[in-house]
Formats: C-alpha cells, sequence, structure tokens
C-alpha cells in the first residue's frame, strides 16, 4: 500500500468497481471467507512508472458478506485501468466486470490473476454511459405462434473459410451481421446464442485443485500423474464465466466488445430478428447474481430474451420481476399454474425446450413400433400459458445429416475413447454406417431428412434447427463436439451447395406454415367442428379417411387441416399431410373435399421435383415407403361442367 488515501463507508448496491466522477473510487464486491481481501489496481502502461496499488479492505466495511467502500485520495488514479481482487493469497477477477481482460484470444490458457476487469473510469471527460446510439431501436416482440427459432454457435457458425464472411470477421458478433440476408432469405425470426458471455475457455484440471486436496486423475480409464493431464477445451461453453460481460474472442476489435454487441442487437432489430441469450448457471450459483446478471443484459444491451441452463434456478423470482414481463424466458419446464394461476396471460413470454417432440419424431421417422399416438401428441402440442420450442437437433447429439447417416456415436476426436455423448441417439443410418456413395442409400437419408423436416415444420410448437441442419451440415457422426474448435465444430457452408435441395424444402415448410395461420395457432385445436361447416379445426386419419390408426403396429398417420376456421385467410384452403413412415408403400385414401374443390399435390418428400399437379383420382393415392405428402384444396375448374352433367343425369331418372 502506498500513498495517503481515505477508505469510507459505502452502500453496499449495486456490486462492481469503479471511479466516480470525483475521482474516488468505488468498490462493493462479496468475499466468502474472513482472511485478508481487497483490491488491486493496474497500471494502464508499465512505463508510467507505475506499479501495481494493493488495498486492503478492512472488515468494518463489511455488511454481510458483502464489503462496500469509498476511497479517496489515490495518486495519479487517472493511470489505472484494470484491477482486481484478492482474498488470502489468491487474485481473481470481479465477477462483475462489464468488461474484461485477458481472454480476447479463444482457446488460450490464461492464468485468474491475469484475467482482469476494466476499471471504468465516470470522471473522464471521454465517459459518457449513454454514449451508443441506440436510435429508436424496438424490440420486434414476435409471438411464440410466429417465431421461426435458429440456434448457432457465434464462432463456429462463420469460422469456416467457406462462410463468405470477411476475415476479420470469421467467428464474432460482426460475421453474424454479414449473414443476416441468407437467415432472412430463410425466414428466421429469432436467433438463440450459445453461451456468449466472457470465459476462460480451456478447461485445466489442475488449476481447480485445492492444495489440501488429493486428486485422482484418470485418461481412457487408467489412472495417471497429474502432470501428465492436457488441457481441455471447452468449445460449447457450459461453464461459469463473467456474466456481466460479452465475450471478447467473439468481437472483431475485443476492445470495442460492448460497443459491438450493441450494435449487433440493434442490427438484428433493424431486421426484424429478435436475440436469445443462453446463460448457463452452476448448481451453486448465487441467486442474486443470476438475477443481477439478467437485469444488466436486458438493460444494457436490450436482450428480447433467455434461455436458462441449470438444474437449481431461481425461475420462479425470474419470471415474477417486474423488469422481465415483456421478455422470452426459456427453460426445461414451468409450474404455470403457480406462476399464473388459472389466469391465462394475454401474451406467452414463457416456452419450454421440448424435448419430447425430438424423442416422438425420431422413434416415429425411424419406424419403431408403438410410436403414432406420441407422435400426433407432439405435433399437436400447444399450450395457452407458454410456448413449446419444437426441435429434432439440439447443440448436443447428432447433426441432422448424421441422425440418418449413423446409427453409433463416433466420438473418438474428443479424446475419450469414445464414452462421451449420449448413446441413446433414436437414429437410423438408412443401410450403411457413415459415409456412402450408393445413390439408393443417399437418396433414403435424403428424403428422411425432408420427413423429419415436414414433421417440424408442421407442428404446432415453435420449430428450432441448429444452424447448418437447413442444408445437412455434418459432424462426422460425432455428437457431443464440446471441445471441437476446428472443422467438426463449425458450419461447413460448402454442404450448402452439395445440399441445395434440402435448403429450398426447408424455406418452400417455412413459407406454408407463415402462410397460413391454422397451421401455427396461438391455442390449441378442438379437434371438433364447433363452427358447423362439416370438418373439425383438425382431424386425424388413418390409410383409411376418417379411421385413424393409432395402434402399436401402425406406421401411418393423415392430418386434416380445416382453412375456414381461419377468418382472415381469404383462401380457407385445406391442408391435408399425409406421413408413410412404413417400409412399404402404402394406399392412402383422400378426405372427401366441399364441392367445388379438389386435392393438388404440394410436395412429397419422394421426388425432387418441386413442380405441383392436381390429383387424378379424388379418393386415393398411393404413398411411397417411408415418404410425407402435403396437398392442398383447390378450385376444381369441371366443378360446373360435372354439376350440370349430374343434374341433367338426376333429371333423367
Amino acid at each position: 500500500m502506498r500513498g495517503k488515501f481515505e477508505i469510507c463507508n459505502e452502500k453496499p448496491y449495486p456490486l462492481g468497481c469503479y471511479i466516480d466522477y470525483d475521482k474516488s473510487l468505488v468498490v462493493r464486491t462479496v468475499f466468502s471467507e474472513d482472511v485478508k481481501c481487497g483490491i488491486t489496481l493496474y497500471p494502464e502502461s508499465i512505463q508510467d512508472g507505475l506499479e501495481p496499488l494493493s488495498i486492503t479492505l478492512p472488515s468494518t466495511l463489511k455488511k454481510g458478506a458483502i464489503y462496500s467502500a469509498r476511497i479517496k485520495g489515490i495518486d495519479n488514479i487517472d493511470s489505472y485501468r484494470s484491477y482486481n481482487y484478492f482474498q488470502g493469497d489468491s487474485y481473481f477477477c470481479d465477477a462483475y466486470a462489464r468488461h474484461v481482460i485477458g481472454l480476447e484470444s479463444f482457446g488460450k490458457d490464461v492464468p485468474d490473476n491475469e484475467i482482469r476487469a476494466f476499471l471504468t473510469n465516470k470522471s473522464r471527460s471521454d465517459y459518457d454511459v449513454s454514449c451508443f446510439d441506440w436510435g429508436g431501436d424496438v424490440a420486434p416482440n414476435i409471438p411464440y405462434e410466429d417465431s421461426f427459432v435458429y440456434l448457432l454457435h457465434v464462432r463456429g457458425f462463420t469460422k469456416s473459410s467457406g462462410s463468405g464472411v470477411t476475415l476479420s470477421k470469421r467467428g464474432t458478433f460482426s460475421g453474424i451481421l454479414e449473414k443476416i440476408p441468407y437467415l432472412k432469405e430463410l425466414g428466421v425470426t429469432t436467433l438463440e446464442l450459445m453461451p456468449a458471455y466472457e470465459m476462460n475457455e480451456v478447461e485445466n484440471p489442475l488449476k481447480s485443485a485445492s492444495s489440501l486436496e488429493k486428486i485422482v486423475y484418470s485418461r481412457d480409464g487408467s489412472l495417471v500423474d497429474g502432470k501428465d493431464i492436457t488441457k481441455r477445451l471447452n468449445y460449447w461453453g457450459y461453464k461459469r464465466g463473467y456474466y456481466f460481460a460479452p465475450r471478447t474472442a467473439y468481437c472483431e476489435k475485443p476492445e470495442m466488445a460492448e460497443t459491438e454487441f450493441k450494435t449487433f442487437v440493434k442490427t438484428l432489430h433493424e431486421n426484424g430478428i429478435e436475440v436469445i441469450m443462453q446463460f448457463f448457471f452452476q448448481d451453486n450459483e448465487n441467486e442474486s447474481l443470476i438475477i443481477d446478471a439478467l437485469r444488466y443484459w436486458r438493460c444494457s444491451y436490450h436482450i428480447d430474451g433467455f434461455h436458462l441452463k441449470g438444474g437449481r434456478i431461481p425461475v420462479r423470482h425470474i419470471v415474477k420481476d417486474p423488469l422481465f414481463t415483456d421478455v422470452k424466458i426459456w427453460y426445461d419446464w414451468f409450474d404455470t399454474r403457480d406462476i399464473y394461476g388459472n389466469i391465462i396471460p394475454k401474451e406467452r413470454k414463457l416456452a419450454t425446450y421440448n424435448n419430447s417432440f425430438l424423442y416422438a419424431s425420431r422413434r416415429f421417422l425411424k419406424s419403431d413400433d408403438n410410436t403414432v399416438s406420441d407422435f400426433f401428441k407432439a405435433e399437436t402440442l400447444n399450450d395457452e400459458s407458454q410456448g413449446n420450442i419444437n426441435y429434432i437437433c439440439d447443440y448436443e447429439g447428432f447433426r441432422l445429416a448424421d441422425l440418418v447417416a449413423y446409427e453409433h456415436k463416433h466420438n473418438e476426436e474428443n479424446g475419450e475413447n469414445n464414452k462421451d455423448g449420449s448413446d441413446n441417439n433414436l437414429s437410423w443410418n438408412c443401410g450403411i454406417e457413415g459415409r456412402t456413395r450408393k445413390h439408393s442409400i443417399l437418396a433414403l437419408r435424403n428424403k428422411q431428412i425432408k420427413n423429419i423436416l415436414t414433421m417440424l415444420f408442421m407442428a404446432q410448437g415453435t420449430p428450432m434447427i441448429f444452424s447448418g441442419d437447413e442444408f445437412g451440415n455434418s459432424q462426422g457422426g460425432n455428437n457431443n463436439p464440446y471441445c471441437q474448435d476446428n472443422e467438426t465444430g463449425w458450419v461447413d457452408w460448402k454442404a450448402l451447395d452439395k445440399n441445395k435441395e434440402i435448403y429450398e424444402y426447408v424455406k418452400f415448410l417455412v413459407g406454408l406454415r407463415f402462410s397460413h395461420k391454422f397451421l401455427h395457432n396461438r391455442r390449441p385445436f378442438k379437434l371438433m367442428d364447433y363452427i358447423s361447416c362439416g370438418y373439425p379445426d383438425l382431424s386425424c386419419h388413418g390409410k383409411e379417411a376418417w379411421r385413424p390408426d393409432l395402434s402399436g403396429y401402425s406406421h401411418v398417420l393423415g392430418m386434416l387441416y380445416c382453412g375456414q376456421y381461419d377468418k382472415d385467410d381469404d383462401e380457407k384452403p385445406f391442408i391435408y399431410i399425409c406421413f408413410n413412415m412404413h417400409w412399404n408403400m402404402t394406399e392412402f385414401a383422400l378426405p372427401k373435399l366441399p364441392d367445388g374443390l379438389k386435392w393438388s399435390l404440394l410436395s412429397d418428400t419422394e421426388s425432387s421435383n418441386d413442380s405441383f399437379k392436381v390429383i387424378e383420382s379424388p379418393d386415393k393415392d398411393l404413398l411411397s415407403e417411408r415418404s410425407v405428402r402435403i396437398y392442398k384444396s383447390v378450385k376444381d375448374p369441371e366443378y360446373k361442367k360435372k354439376k350440370e352433367v349430374r343434374r341433367k343425369k338426376n333429371g333423367k331418372n
């Protein structure tokens, strides 16, 4: 400690550290142990002749576990740029740091004492808390029924050279902005980011070991010396981090991380795209910190919502917070009765990540028995109190292209002897494991991809796909690439040219879904004719019309949507979706339409031909094995002629 300065009591909130307008240093932080603790200030440049300044905080400043102080009279205080806290012999970065210094290079292991918090100086003439121009930024506020979620890893989305993104922007927030035209063409409304808050992504087992603990290390099941343990990269980022700071390694200019992320959100909002951030909190994380972090991102960065991940998150506290009444909150489950009582909210802001859809659709796709009933429930699931995020592939597990090419995981590259990752993939390789040149196998895989994509986008919940799945991006059978910062974990944009047909089919499904309200309803179907039009809003069928077969050995399902229930749809069409997941061709009876209408074929996953055709037989059609067809009603131009013929025939009788 050098120089003379005065340490005074200060109010304990909000937590953090900064130089105030009067050039006093305000410190508010939590120390968990009753030992010598304080703050160390680091000069902006060693050339200034200044050395780090350490200040011990007296226990008289302690309120609960919070030390709060205002320190006056520090010499040359404007020369200090960063700080760390110390507790005993340990140095660590402020958990409430708004900008972290030292983690600008992705994949570089940095000692804890070299990870420092940027020291905000409010007394400087260039400081302005409101310097970023948000302009007329308005949140898109898109209802769940009108949303299409696109999940991505910020670095992996554009890091590949095939992404077409400017070299300096690859793997950054700015790189994603260059892909906005692509996202809009695809029809994306909501961007979900895997953890993008600051962290040290390098896992070092030796660093976490206490000097009082005896740690046993193993590799591939064999005991090894701690010196032989290698550091591992946590590429995904599901770990504890610095929850108030954007990831500098994901920025084109790390020193401008806050501005770059704000520009990122603002630009996406200008293009009508929401931003949802994933936050992973460990079970022992302080609940107050969780609430503070979410509030900060909402207020400072205009985030549209949060996907919370962790086993012990104060969900009820979060959703009841007045600041979050207009924010989307996603979690594994919600007790909506406890949250809302018997009141149905005017706007659905909560949503569950619906893994039941993943299991039901995958089992139905691979022709398992006892699946039709579960699939129908998953396809029609719709809750008035909360949204349901449907997905067939998440960040963990097989990519969509691998789901139809591998039955077993191939995670050898992860260095865990293929013991990591789930063994319950519910996948089918279509006859050959992995890569093949056989045209029949490739055609079947292509068809299966389109089959399950149809299931996803024709379901009532909000569809979510992982980046690259829309054009067959593959991870080579690795279903747990949490440590793969390479071509395995990155999106391979070259696959877009190879699998253009799948990409175009996704765009077709998105367009069809959002062109008819009854394909993405706000409220669940009643499965009854409640407007007396002769048809239920949604009806279930089998090989025979109006006779669904939900038995254990059934693999076929027909779903008839009646457009007459949509008052705003001038066309008011009927849409009939036939799923034949049987391994044999199946004859389907088509439900009879009202007079003056006939069926036209919109799409058939068996065919790569996008041309539509009118069905010759009004009563039935033949579906290929493992295929899906979508039919739509159209006006019958021959109806008046047919009606006249019938009238004359009846007159003769």
